[in-house]
């Protein structure tokens, strides 16, 4: 394993207060090195969940995850946007979104396009 690759070296977030009718996007590092993104109006109280039978089956299966990114507040529907969007990245880009990595990002980005012709 490589220090880029290396989650236990990212600081745990504190869980947002909830905003009436918004929501946040947040990202998980499980303990096996699985990264999780999900969405919850309050965190904390879905963090809460994640651990049991209400939590989602990624997270019972990939247990101890501590929230090491938040985004938002945000529409409900920009929210799942942005989940959607997030689920869809490499894991080498969304370590670079966490660590805000702005040119990684940016040659992560480009690396999936297609060439012109």
């Amino acid at each position: 394993m490589n220090q880029r690759d290396d989650l236990s070296q990212l600081p745990t977030r504190e869980p947002p207060a909830p905003v009436r009718g918004n929501a946040y996007v947040y990202i998980l590092a499980c303990s096996d090195r699985a990264v999780y993104v999900g969405t919850a109006g309050d965190v904390a109280k879905r963090l809460a969940e994640h651990g049991g039978p209400k939590g989602a089956k990624f997270t019972r299966d990939h247990p101890g995850g501590r929230l090491i990114y938040v985004e938002g507040p945000l529409s409900n529907t920009m929210a799942l946007q942005r989940e959607r969007q997030l689920k869809r990245w490499s894991r080498a880009k969304k370590l670079a979104l966490i660590r805000n990595q702005t040119m990684a990002l940016k040659k992560l980005s480009r690396s999936r396009e297609k060439p012109r012709d």
